[in-house]
């Protein structure tokens, strides 16, 4: 038997969308389990909704690397088997590509904001660029750092090395290594006894600067940075 709601597509909107107040939702409910149709109707919609957000792009770094990506086919077919179980397909067909549209410019824009994103973290500190081109002296501290060599470029972890010598004598600390973004907020540190220390905490690709201290002392600052992995 055909369903005779005369406002029958508002009523599936809505209970879907959870606007019906609780009176109301238990009533409909009521009438889907003696509706095949608006049951079936309800089933296709919830379907759609679920296929589109599956095909959504999450904001991340390696999204701004990836070209757009293809409809999947699935929710090509939902859509095909959504218009044809309609008996007034031709009305909705409209608000779909409407729909549809909207969903590509939004990866469009989305992409476009993750691509500036990713860039913004390149971007040199000015002052500490600036301040990166002193020379640090100590009457008796020395030091030469292995790694990373200046604007070196790391993919996972990041491996510090040096040989700081205290009145031509090995000095192994303690130091304090300070990891910094481009935009100069701290990020990471650590107290170091020893000549090397391996950072393995993951960081989002950009540039990263750091310094090597001794009782407040600033020994060295250098820079890396971290690259969008291959893998």
């Amino acid at each position: 038997m055909e369903c005779q709601l005369s406002d029958r597509d508002r009523r599936l909107d809505d209970f879907l969308l959870q606007k019906l107040a609780e009176p109301d939702a238990e009533a409909f409910e009521i009438h889907l389990f003696g509706c095949p149709g608006c049951l079936q109707e309800l089933r296709l919609r919830e379907q759609m909704i679920k296929l589109i957000k599956e095909e959504r792009i999450t904001l991340t770094a390696e999204a701004a690397k990836q070209p757009l990506p293809e409809p999947e086919p699935s929710l090509i077919t939902a859509i095909v088997e959504f218009f044809r179980l309609r008996p007034n397909a031709r009305i909705y067909a409209g608000a779909a590509a409407v729909l549809f549209i909207a969903f590509l410019v939004a990866q469009i824009l989305r992409k476009q904001e993750s691509a500036e994103i990713y860039r913004a973290n390149f971007v040199e500190s000015p002052y500490l660029e600036e301040v990166m081109k002193q020379t640090y002296l100590s009457a008796a501290i020395s030091v030469s750092i292995l790694s990373p060599q200046i604007g070196q470029n790391f993919e996972d972890d990041v491996l510090f090395r040096w040989d700081i010598r205290k009145d031509e004598n090995e000095f192994n600390g303690p130091f304090d290594l300070k990891i910094m973004n481009n935009k100069e907020a701290p990020v990471d540190s650590a107290i170091v006894d020893g000549s090397d220390y391996h950072l393995k905490k993951k960081f989002d690709p950009g540039l990263y600067y750091w310094t090597l201290e001794h009782q407040k002392e600033t020994l060295f600052l250098g820079k890396f940075f971290i690259k969008q992995s291959a893998r």
